[in-house]
C-alpha cells in the first residue's frame, strides 16, 4: 500500500469543471496530476458521473507515474522489447526465450501475466517447479537475474511507441507489429482485399512483385473494425488524420507517416529506431511464440512457394493459427483531444502586460532600459 504525503496530495489538483454554456454540454477534467497537465472532456453531462471519471483518471495517471509501463504490459511483451533493444547474449537470452520451442524459459513461465502481477510468490512457484534441488548460484544466474532485467526494462520501454503515438496512426503501427508488413504494403491495403470474418488479407504488388496472403491477428480484427474507413469498407484501410489516403512515395521508407513515427519515438525517449525495425520485432515475436520458421517467412514475404503465390487469396488455417500464438500488445482507443491533453500538454503563457514591459532606449544610447512617459498634448 502506498501512503501519500501532504506534498504528494498537493500534486493531485485536477478538478471537474462545469459545461461551458453554448459550447458543450459535457463536464471537463482540468488540472495537474503528478506534474502532468490535463484538460479533457468526460463525455458525460452528469456531475456525479464526471466526478467518478475524474477519480478513475487520477488513479490511472498515478499508477502510470509510479509503476510506469508495468501497469498494462504483459511479460511476453516486455521480454520481446528487452531482447530487441538490449540484445543480450548467451545464457541470459536463452533463459528468457529458450534454446528452441521445447526448452523451458521465462516467456513460457509467465507469458501473458501482467508484469505488475509478478511477485515473490509467483517466482517461488517457478523455482519450485523448474529448479528443484539446484544450487542458489544456478537459480540466480538462470532465473532471477534475467527476470529482474526484463521487469526493470518493462517499467521504462515496453509499448512506449504505441502509448506515445497519435490516435490516427496507432492502428497502423499496431498493424505493422502484428503482421510483419512493410509500410508501403500497409498504406496500399484496400478493404476489398481484407476479410475480417475469415481473418485474411491480400497484399497486392509487394516488393518482390507478387501478391501475398497474410493472416489477421485476433487483436487486429477489433482494431480494424473500429477504423473510420470501416464504415463503408471502400478504398484504403488506413487514412491520415484528415481522412485522406496516404501517398506512397515510390516505396520511400516511412511515406507520409514518417513524421508521426519520429514524434512518437521522441516522446517515448527512443532513438535510432525505424519503422522497418517492426518487421524484426514481428520475427522475434514469432520465434518466442514457437511459430515455425517456414510459416513465419511466408507471412513476412521472405520466402514463398509456387502454391502460396498462386493461391494468395485463399486463407491458410495453419498461418491463422500460427499468428495467434503471438501475444496481443498494449492498445487503447483514444480521442485526438484526449491524446493531445496527455502527450501535448498546454503550457501557460506568461502574463503580457504592456505597462510592465520595459521599453528599450534607442540604439546607441547608454541609458539601457527605461520607460517612456505617456504622451501628453500641448494644450
Amino acid at each position: 500500500m502506498i501512503l501519500l504525503t501532504s506534498r504528494k496530495l498537493a500534486e493531485l489538483v485536477a478538478q471537474t469543471r462545469p459545461p461551458r454554456e453554448g459550447r458543450s454540454r459535457y463536464w471537463r477534467i482540468r488540472g495537474t496530476i503528478k506534474g502532468q497537465y490535463i484538460d479533457e472532456s468526460t463525455g458525460v453531462s452528469s456531475q456525479t458521473r464526471a466526478e467518478e471519471i475524474r477519480i478513475k483518471r487520477e488513479n490511472e495517471l498515478l499508477d502510470q507515474a509510479i509503476f510506469g509501463a508495468k501497469a498494462t504490459t504483459t511479460f511476453a511483451v516486455a521480454a520481446v522489447s528487452y531482447l530487441e533493444s538490449r540484445q543480450p547474449k548467451g545464457m541470459q537470452r536463452y533463459a528468457i526465450a529458450g534454446w528452441n520451442e521445447n526448452s523451458p524459459c521465462l516467456v513460457k513461465d509467465f507469458g501473458e501475466t501482467l508484469v505488475n502481477k509478478i511477485d515473490q510468490a509467483k517466482a517461488n512457484e517457478v523455482i519450485a517447479k523448474r529448479f528443484q534441488g539446484k544450487k542458489p548460484g544456478t537459480i540466480v544466474r538462470n532465473f532471477l537475474t534475467p527476470l529482474t532485467a526484463v521487469l526493470h526494462h518493462a517499467a521504462k520501454e515496453a509499448d512506449r511507441i504505441l502509448q506515445n503515438s497519435a490516435p490516427h496512426v496507432r492502428p497502423l503501427f499496431l498493424f505493422l507489429m502484428l503482421t510483419g508488413c512493410r509500410v508501403s504494403e500497409a498504406i496500399n491495403l484496400k478493404w476489398r482485399d481484407a476479410d475480417l470474418e475469415v481473418r485474411w488479407l491480400v497484399l497486392r504488388d509487394t516488393k518482390n512483385g507478387t501478391d501475398r496472403g497474410v493472416p489477421i491477428h485476433r487483436q487486429l480484427v477489433k482494431v480494424l473494425s473500429a477504423l473510420p474507413s470501416a464504415a463503408t469498407k471502400q478504398g484504403p484501410v488506413f487514412l491520415t488524420d484528415r481522412g485522406n489516403p496516404y501517398k506512397n512515395r515510390n516505396r520511400e521508407e516511412g511515406g507520409q507517416c514518417r513524421s508521426a513515427w519520429t514524434s512518437a519515438c521522441r516522446r517515448a525517449g527512443i532513438v535510432d529506431l525505424h519503422q522497418h525495425d517492426l518487421c524484426h520485432t514481428f520475427a522475434t515475436w514469432g520465434l518466442i511464440a514457437g511459430m515455425s520458421d517456414r510459416v513465419k517467412k511466408e507471412i513476412m514475404g521472405h520466402a514463398s512457394s509456387e502454391m502460396s503465390d498462386r493461391y494468395a487469396h485463399v486463407p491458410l488455417h495453419e498461418a491463422i493459427a500460427a499468428i495467434d500464438l503471438i501475444p496481443s500488445r498494449w492498445y487503447e482507443e483514444e480521442s485526438q483531444q484526449a491524446w493531445r491533453s496527455r502527450c501535448q500538454p498546454k503550457t501557460k503563457r506568461p502574463w503580457k502586460d504592456p505597462a510592465r514591459l520595459p521599453i528599450l532606449a534607442p540604439f546607441g544610447s547608454n541609458q539601457g532600459a527605461r520607460r517612456i512617459a505617456p504622451f501628453r498634448s500641448a494644450g
